[in-house]
């Protein structure tokens, strides 16, 4: 399980850098384009977006215990985008939503307390757990990238802050009693209250700011559209996906443990999410298709027929 985990992580790693490269050697393209005095139009371009984008979404840890899955994830977001002679660059502010789960391994937490008769005991806790996490994020995405006669491609850093990350946590716990006296197990004993119970709880998760990598590759679909307007309008369909490159789980004043048992009731306790409890780095994964829509122009661009933004000629 562990090298299939290690798998996807080295292939993520590998696609990401390839964007990266493919973003870098592009945009410094553009830049020996324009001092050549090349085909694309030299002037300033500048562009407000209202921007959406769907995918899968999960968060990665390489740790024993547990199993990611990921689940439907998504943004919506405001910005503004500048381009020059196939250069782009665009900030901006957005809303994402990630949506994962983590299926826990069966585990067992024992604790030293008392039977229902007031003898000593070691409580044996056997739990078999799943959480869902259901974060929100506001969002500063930067992008850096080229362009050219529609097909566009690029990359950056976005910070991200969470906005009350919670934790849905479900299963079902089994209660058993081991008598320190005699020790003798107490077990499958419904009448003492040795049995199952189910849990369903949600819970405070404490995370750092996010910083992950993100690029985009697509194409404007308003690119080959015949019009003389100046006003420019870009429609963007891409490919979209982001990295975390820093671990999430923030730390606790007080260590968190997985479970925690009624000081006065031993047949109630407390399920805490996995990782809140974990010391391995968390990051989140998203990829997904992103439509943007882009309206702008150029004050010196000169008017006259030409197909989808003048920043194409």
């Amino acid at each position: 399980m562990l090298k299939q985990k290690h798998m996807r992580h080295t292939k993520y790693t590998w696609m990401i850098l390839v964007v990266l490269l493919l973003a870098t050697a592009a945009t410094a393209d553009a830049q020996v384009w324009r001092r050549r005095g090349g085909g694309l139009s030299g002037d300033n371009y500048h562009f407000g977006y209202v921007s959406g984008s769907v995918g899968y979404s999960m968060l990665q840890m390489n740790t024993a215990g547990a199993v990611s899955k990921g689940n439907l994830g998504g943004s919506f977001g405001l910005g503004y985008e500048f381009r020059n002679s196939g250069f782009w660059t665009s900030v901006g502010a957005q809303m994402s939503f990630h949506r994962s789960s983590l299926i826990v391994d069966q585990y067992t937490r024992d604790f030293n307390g008392f039977d229902t008769q007031g003898k000593a005991t070691v409580l044996h806790y056997r739990v078999n757990q799943t959480d869902v996490q259901e974060w929100n994020f506001i969002d500063v995405p930067i992008l850096f990238g080229y362009y050219i006669q529609g097909f566009y491609l690029g990359a950056g850093p976005k910070l991200s802050y969470a906005l009350s990350p919670k934790t849905h946590s479900t299963g079902v716990y089994n209660l058993s009693a081991t008598n320190v006296e005699y020790n003798v197990t107490f077990q499958d004993m419904p009448d003492r209250g040795y049995t199952d119970y189910a849990f369903d709880s949600k819970q405070q998760n404490r995370l750092n700011i996010g910083l992950s990598l993100i690029g985009e590759i697509g194409y404007d679909l308003l690119s080959s559209v015949p019009t003389r307007s100046t006003v420019c309008h870009v429609l963007k369909l891409g490919f979209y996906f982001e990295y975390g490159l820093n671990g999430l789980n923030g730390k606790w004043d007080s260590p968190q443990q997985l479970v925690t048992p009624d000081t006065k009731d031993a047949t109630r306790a407390t399920i805490h999410p996995y990782i809140n409890t974990l010391d391995s780095r968390i990051v989140p994964f998203f990829a997904g298709a992103k439509l943007t829509y882009m309206i702008g122009g150029s004050r010196t661009a000169r008017a006259g027929l030409h197909h989808g933004c003048m920043c194409y000629q």
